[in-house]
């Protein structure tokens, strides 16, 4: 993981010293082990990259970026999982390296294949390469977003980078709220960030993923084109064949995602998704185990924890919410970024990442996209049955499974009774439908608009939280927290090879027979806990707003929001007031995201003013 930034313009905007020196430090979280600038100042467009640097593979100094060899040069943040399967290919070619770093193997890769190359990479990485020979920029977000990258066009200039304050410090231009993109946030605060690519701030847009941005600097012809996209197909294989299959390819994953030459630790839960990664994570003994303990008892995991460290025979460290800094990291995570925290979850694995990098780690392994990607939530399990609706005979079995099993467990109202009409009219929007409750702190109610990408209902809905809600979200805190702290996080359930698969099979196969996640579950029977297997419950991490915080901090919180102009514009204050004085035990789990996203925005706006 690192830092980069850059601009591609005219000499009359290009970027002072001052500026670049500020934009460097501003990325030194992401990295502290090293930095580089590049200039060029003898084409039409003079092309600045700039870049820190987290050393994991291959840490000597002469793997250090920007990395530039005779053909051209290169700013990386991320990780090619297939570099080594990669430059054994290339050495074919008679290629020859300097280093044993990723990062020379996709300079090689790029310098020949160019934009084709991107097909041929296994990994998570914003770029920019510049070739030498034909004048070209090439700039690229992988698949699924896992690696952020922001664009801001002025005046035919182009400036980009990893963070929002280092596109600021290049650029100094004043940072002005984005509206709408504001009160989704505060009315969806953990599905609105990927609903397209805006940011909080006007002018400045994400790069969106899965594309590519080619640019010719001798004539200043673009390409902006999408390079990947997730297909159902919906193939012939047994449900058996399918099971054996997936266990194999999650273990291939998992192996190349533990590739580090520091040590591993991973996020540990009760869950399937996480235990899975710790059946096959590599060097089990030079890893460590990390959790969040709630202090919501329905949402304590911490006995199925205990059971999956000592079958995985690593320890788990357990961190308590409530910590006499949480303000203080919130400020100073907002501050370094001029970005959001978009749940409380987020906080958590601040404190999380905090003990990590106090213990000298570099590389965190996560279950994100375990849930999306084999159909994990009960907002699945409700789409699925309203998708086999009309076939009487296996919605009876499905049906009755999930009333006996799985029914017991859920909290939200909304999603307990399968005849509510209001679930008939949302079939097609329930990721939305289920977040009702908080209309009451709105002037006005705007429905979150999410593209419908299917005629299933069951795919509708999977392929919405991968697309543009769950995923983008928790992929989006999931690097702002870890960099924060100047780790580098891999997820390998956000392999492309994992989701061409499951989007290749038969689609009851994701709930076969009723059973949720039976193809995660069945495949990986012989190697999880039964306690972990049989648990049909989707506990997750929940922890109250006012948890984490101490009443003195308390007394500062309810400050800033009351002093809050945004806020004031945007929600029925009065209602807001209310909920402010609410006792802790009578806020709803959806009022304590609402009111850390009111937190979030009110330093953010704090921050703005402080530097426009």
């Amino acid at each position: 993981m690192c830092g980069l930034a850059g601009f591609i313009g005219s000499q009359k905007h290009f970027p002072t010293e001052k500026k670049i020196e500020n934009c460097k430090r501003s990325l030194f979280r992401r990295g502290p082990d090293g930095n580089g600038v590049y200039k060029n100042f003898d084409k039409n467009k003079k092309v600045l990259f700039i870049h820190t640097r987290l050393s994991v593979i291959d840490p000597r100094k002469n793997s250090n970026q920007p990395f530039s060899d005779d053909s051209g040069t290169l700013i990386f943040n991320g990780m090619i999982y297939n570099y080594l399967e990669l430059k054994k290919k290339l050495k074919k070619k008679g290629i020859r390296f300097k280093t044993n770093s990723d990062t020379e193997v996709l300079l090689k890769l790029l310098n020949i294949y160019k934009e084709r190359s991107l097909k041929y990479l296994d990994g998570m990485w914003s770029f920019a390469y510049y070739n030498f020979k034909d004048n070209n920029i090439i700039i690229s977000r992988d698949r699924l977003g896992e690696k952020p990258l922001f664009l801001k066009w002025n005046k035919s200039n182009l400036y980009f980078s990893n963070s929002i304050k280092a596109l600021y410090e290049l650029d100094k231009e004043k940072l002005i709220f984005n509206e709408k993109k504001v009160k989704e946030f505060l009315r969806y605060p953990d599905k609105s960030l990927g609903l397209d690519n805006s940011t909080l701030f006007k002018n400045i847009n994400e790069f969106k993923k899965a594309h590519y941005l080619k640019i010719n600097l001798s004539n200043n012809k673009f390409v902006y084109k999408k390079y990947w996209k997730l297909q159902v197909s919906q193939k012939k294989t047994s449900y058996n064949k399918a099971c054996i299959d997936l266990k194999k390819k999650i273990k291939k994953i998992v192996t190349t995602r533990s590739r580090s030459d520091v040590k591993n630790c991973m996020l540990i839960s009760g869950g399937l998704d996480s235990n899975t990664i710790a059946a096959f994570i590599t060097n089990k003994q030079k890893t460590l185990g990390y959790s969040l303990i709630s202090s919501s008892p329905e949402y304590d995991e911490k006995k199925l924890i205990q059971i999956s460290s000592k079958k995985n025979k690593f320890p788990t460290t357990f961190i308590k919410p409530r910590n006499k800094n949480s303000l203080k990291i919130l400020f100073s995570i907002i501050q370094n970024s001029y970005n959001i925290l978009p749940t409380t979850t987020s906080l958590g694995l601040a404190l999380i990442c905090n003990k990590i990098k106090k213990d000298k780690n570099k590389v965190l392994l996560t279950g994100i996209g375990g849930d999306e990607l084999f159909a994990g939530y009960y907002v699945n399990f409700l789409a699925h049955l309203l998708s086999i609706k009309k076939d009487k005979t296996k919605f009876k079995k499905n049906y009755s499974f999930w009333s006996k099993n799985v029914k017991i467990f859920i909290r939200n109202k909304f999603l307990k009774e399968l005849n509510n009409p209001l679930i008939k009219k949302y079939k097609y929007d329930l990721n939305s439908y289920i977040d009702l409750s908080l209309n009451k702190y709105f002037k006005k109610n705007k429905k979150m608009k999410i593209k419908k990408i299917s005629n299933d209902i069951f795919y509708n809905n999977m392929l919405q939280n991968i697309l543009y809600l769950s995923i983008p979200t928790q992929n989006y805190q999931n690097d702002l927290i870890s960099m924060h702290y100047s780790l580098e996080s891999r997820s390998p359930f956000l392999s492309h090879h994992l989701m061409d698969y499951m989007y290749s099979l038969n689609k009851d196969y994701f709930m076969y027979n009723g059973v949720p996640k039976s193809l995660l579950r069945y495949a990986m029977i012989k190697n999880l806990p039964k306690q972990i297997y049989n648990n049909f419950e989707k506990t997750g991490f929940y922890s109250p707003f006012a948890s984490f915080f101490s009443l003195k901090d308390m007394k500062k919180i309810k400050y800033y929001l009351l002093n809050s102009n945004i806020l004031k514009k945007t929600l029925n204050f009065k209602m807001l007031k209310k909920l402010m004085v609410k006792k802790t035990k009578k806020i709803s789990h959806q009022e304590s995201k609402f009111l850390f996203a009111c937190l979030n925005l009110a330093i953010v706006e704090k921050t703005v003013q402080n530097i426009n």
